[in-house]
C-alpha cells in the first residue's frame, strides 16, 4: 500500500496545514464505541482477536470503489509508522488481497497533508493529482515516537483529477487511534 501511495506523491498538489492539538481527545465517547468492536484487518495482517477497532472514520469516494453505504465506508483500520524517519504516516484504509484503498495523513512539525490512495493487483495506469478542498486534523500530541499511542480526528475533502478528465470526490471524517510503529 505504501509504495503505490508514495509513487502518487510525485504528482499531488501537496497542501500542508497546521494540525490542532487536543490532549483530552482520547476521552471522547467515540473511542468507547470503538472499544466495543473488534478490529478489521487487511489481508496478510496477523490478526489479534483481542485488538479493538482502530478506526471509526467514514471514507467516501466516487469512482474506483463505490463506498456510498456508510457501513462499508467505515470498513477500514488505522496504522501509523515513520516515513523517512521524520514524517509520521497515518494510514486509514483497507486491503483485500486484490487491492486496497483509503488515505494517508502525513504529519511533521505540527503540519500535515492528506492524500487518498487506490491500488489493484492489475496495476495503475495513470497517477492522479489531488486538489484539497479542506482538511482538518486534531491529534492528542504534537510529537510522537515509536510505541506511542496516537488518538486523532480527521475531516477532509479533495478532488482527484485522473487521465480520463473526470473529477472524483474523496472525503473522510471520524475518529481514529493506533500505536505508532
Amino acid at each position: 500500500m505504501v509504495c503505490m501511495s508514495s509513487c502518487q506523491l510525485e504528482r499531488q498538489h501537496t497542501q500542508w496545514d497546521i494540525a490542532s492539538i487536543d490532549t483530552a481527545i482520547a476521552e471522547n465517547v467515540a473511542y468507547r464505541q470503538l472499544d466495543k468492536q473488534r478490529e478489521i484487518f487487511s489481508v496478510a495482517e496477523e490478526e489479534d482477536t483481542t485488538m479493538k477497532r482502530t478506526s471509526g472514520v467514514a471514507y467516501f469516494t466516487k469512482g474506483h470503489i463505490n463506498l456510498s453505504d456508510s457501513d462499508l465506508a467505515r470498513r477500514n483500520n488505522c496504522r501509523a509508522y515513520f516515513y523517512h524517519s521524520d514524517t509520521l504516516s497515518i494510514n486509514i484504509g483497507i486491503g483485500d488481497g486484490f487491492g486496497g484503498w483509503g488515505f494517508i495523513i502525513n504529519f511533521k512539525n505540527k503540519q500535515f497533508y492528506t492524500k487518498p490512495y487506490f491500488f489493484t493487483d492489475i496495476g495503475i495506469h495513470d497517477k492522479p493529482v489531488y486538489d484539497i478542498v479542506y482538511q482538518n486534523l486534531t491529534l492528542d500530541k504534537p510529537v510522537y515516537k515509536a510505541g506511542d499511542s496516537l488518538y486523532g480526528k480527521i475531516d477532509f475533502k479533495c478532488f482527484e483529477a485522473n487521465g480520463f478528465k473526470s473529477s472524483i470526490e474523496h472525503s473522510g471524517k471520524g475518529y481514529f487511534r493506533t500505536k505508532v510503529r
